[in-house]
């Protein structure tokens, strides 16, 4: 099976950057690893190289588009990195990182990341409501969404075909995530769950019941929306710098209430 990890540069002819510790990104539902490319060299500038992860495409089998199928590909390609790594998710990436460190933990122990990070992500014992609801009006609701939540490009949305096939990854990846029932299992690799002071999405007091499930958890709010780690990417680095190299408060099961556009730093 081929790797479902690789390394981003900043641009496609871009030269890939020296060695790092590779930090693994994992995009938001209907999302590419695109959206991590501009991390590149703030990434290279804190000591990560930066990966991305395969997309899963409308035209996989069932099982490769599950969460669980992609989460046990995502953990063969981390198992074969065989060097320390930070694994981040975004949004539903966060739901799929910490299921992959769930298989980690089962399969290979020796392969799970020095860090998790989850940003803007509900936890999987809270059964929140997507934001697209199912049913017959689903595609004009995630039009909606798409335009209203931001983190699509303009030019995607106003181009038929490519908002035809964004609305299509969009709502897969919210199938993937509505069926896929979470096995109670706690997640015990240090983690880090960060949220967006704004966030309609995964509101701060609701990112803050990691806590409920994970240990030891460090809780960061930043300013910004569902997208804040695309607003504040600098400020995302330094935290995850940070909780990497042990600087961190003790475990909170509350989210900070401070003013500053970081918390607990």
């Amino acid at each position: 099976m081929s790797s479902v990890v690789f390394q981003l540069t900043a641009g496609r002819a871009g030269r890939q950057p020296p060695d790092g510790m590779p930090l693994v990104a994992v995009q938001h539902a209907g999302g590419t690893s695109a959206a991590f490319r501009p991390w590149t060299a703030a990434a290279h500038a804190r000591g990560f190289a930066l990966f991305g992860t395969r997309t899963a495409k409308p035209t996989d089998p069932p099982e490769r588009r599950s969460l669980r199928g992609r989460s046990r590909e995502l953990a063969e390609s981390l198992a074969a990195l065989g060097r320390p790594y930070v694994l981040l998710g975004h949004s539903m990436g966060g739901a799929l990182a910490a299921e992959t460190v769930l298989q980690l933990r089962r399969h290979a122990p020796e392969a799970l990341p020095a860090l998790l990070v989850v940003c803007g992500t509900n936890p999987p014992q809270l059964r929140r409501p997507l934001p697209v609801p199912d049913g017959p009006d689903a595609r004009a609701r995630a039009v909606e969404f798409l335009r209203t939540v931001g983190g699509t490009p303009a030019r995607v949305l106003q181009n038929p075909t490519m908002r035809e096939l964004a609305v299509t990854m969009l709502l897969d990846d919210l199938a993937a995530l509505r069926d896929h029932v979470w096995d109670g299992s706690p997640v015990t690799t240090p983690t880090a769950v960060y949220a967006g002071r704004t966030d309609p999405v995964a509101p701060p007091e609701a990112v803050a019941r990691w806590a409920e499930i994970a240990a030891p958890v460090t809780a960061r709010v930043f300013d910004g929306g569902h997208f804040f780690p695309h607003e504040r990417t600098a400020e995302v680095l330094d935290a995850i710098r940070l909780d990497l190299d042990g600087r961190r408060p003790a475990a909170t099961a509350a989210l900070p209430r401070q003013t500053g556009r970081t918390s607990q730093r």
